[in-house]
């Protein structure tokens, strides 16, 4: 785990360095202070509102920052040639996609964190007391990310940093819908030859909407703990699975 460390922490430094991550986290930050001009609302839907709104944009704004850093890190370091000297070391080319995926997610991770600590200021502004059903809704948006980030970081081996980005913001839509309309419209279908591609398309796209628990913190809502605990797997599985197949690629991809 040393090498995957080390490529990591390199990641994160290159990654915090980037425009795109500051843009993108003083633009979602922007939001969520921004949200708290709802004052033409009554208090009770306001707070909903402030919750709903907020959480939103820490979802979608992750995703977008998973995106963008995991598109960009291994085709950059192809491009840029300091792939080079990393691979002649003894690190495989498992653990560098793995530290660069680890890297990428952890940077991720930061800028949610602040996220969420001005989101839980606001709360406890408009509420007069935290809210601790934050922590576990910000978990679960943690375990999106993370699929996301692999999704990308995996995209970035087979195309280009631009087709990798918008395929996996395909992805992430289409798995954000994935239950309510492709679901649904997967139920309607006859058979035959359409309805057989599109359950191949249903059953390979990551569902990302089981991660999305937000009703917990804005209608105080209860999950079961046996459905917390199969989404956590659900997630971890799904990350290692993708990232695998992206490692795999890469270990046999001549750069």
């Amino acid at each position: 785990m040393k090498p995957v460390w080390i490529i990591a922490k390199a990641t994160i430094l290159e990654n915090g360095r980037k425009h795109v991550f500051h843009v993108l986290c003083l633009l979602i930050l922007a939001v969520l202070v921004g949200s708290t001009l709802l004052s033409i609302f009554t208090e009770g839907v306001k707070i909903k509102m402030l919750k709903d709104l907020c959480m939103t944009g820490i979802l979608f704004g992750g995703a977008v920052l998973a995106i963008a850093l995991g598109s960009s890190g291994i085709p950059g370091d192809v491009e840029s040639r300091t792939i080079y000297p990393i691979i002649a070391r003894p690190v495989t080319r498992m653990q560098y996609v793995a530290g660069k995926y680890l890297g990428t997610l952890l940077t991720v991770v930061y800028g949610l964190a602040a996220m969420g600590a001005i989101f839980g200021v606001l709360i406890f502004a408009f509420e007069g007391g935290p809210d601790w059903s934050l922590a576990l809704v910000m978990l679960f948006a943690i375990l999106e990310v993370a699929v996301v980030a692999a999704v990308a970081t995996t995209m970035s081996v087979f195309a280009t940093p631009a087709t990798a980005s918008v395929l996996t913001f395909m992805v992430f839509v289409a798995g954000s819908i994935k239950i309510g309309y492709f679901g649904e419209m997967l139920s309607k279908m006859q058979g035959g030859a359409a309805k057989l591609t599109m359950g191949v398309f249903y059953h390979l796209v990551p569902n990302l909407e089981c991660f999305n628990i937000k009703s917990v913190l804005v209608h105080q809502e209860v999950v079961p703990v046996a459905y917390l605990i199969q989404v956590l797997a659900y997630g971890v599985i799904c990350s290692a699975l993708v990232l695998l197949i992206g490692a795999t690629r890469f270990s046999a991809k001549e750069v």
